[in-house]
């Protein structure tokens, strides 16, 4: 507990690092873990924006059981950096919550595209918007209360998120 982080600025910053969110997904005997790209906006809830095929598995999974967990981390293992005296450090995320579809008819479906292009540093592509676009996005929003942080060493602000080895020359 030590480590763990509730500060909605610091799971910013650690989710600002990460390119890839994993969605764990119910199933029958084991669960389905997905990694994606995303989008996110952080201000009541935790709101993750993610895009997927129409088809396949996890579709049946969201129909079945829509609540998932959503983990996202930053992992250093470089050896001619040691900080603390351990050759590694690491940033995470994880998150509880339910996923669901937006149609593409809804308002909602043009700014998670937004979110989504934004927090990956790309344009919204026009085909997006083509009824014969084949991809859905998703939407999983994440209570606060159920959105946790956690660090190799204990980080009280923001600017303590980017890793140390980032900075050298």
């Amino acid at each position: 507990t030590n480590r763990e982080i509730r500060d909605r600025a610091i799971i910013r910053a650690i989710l600002d690092l990460c390119d890839v969110i994993n969605i764990g997904f119910f199933d029958e005997e084991y669960p389905y873990v997905l990694p994606v790209n995303f989008g996110y906006e952080y201000q009541n809830d935790l709101i993750f924006y993610t895009h997927h095929a129409v088809k396949g598995y996890k579709n049946e999974l969201i129909a079945k059981n829509p609540n998932v967990c959503v983990e996202a981390h930053r992992f250093v293992d470089h050896t001619k950096f040691i900080h603390h005296g351990l050759p590694h450090d690491y940033r995470s995320v994880m998150a509880f919550g339910k996923i669901s579809v937006i149609p593409r008819e809804d308002e909602e479906y043009q700014k998670a595209w937004s979110v989504l292009t934004a927090c990956n540093g790309r344009e919204v592509p026009n085909r997006v918007f083509q009824p014969d676009f084949r991809v859905m996005m998703c939407k999983i929003v994440c209570p606060a209360e159920r959105v946790f942080g956690k660090a190799e060493h204990a980080i009280t602000s923001p600017e303590q998120v980017p890793f140390e080895y980032d900075k050298m020359p």
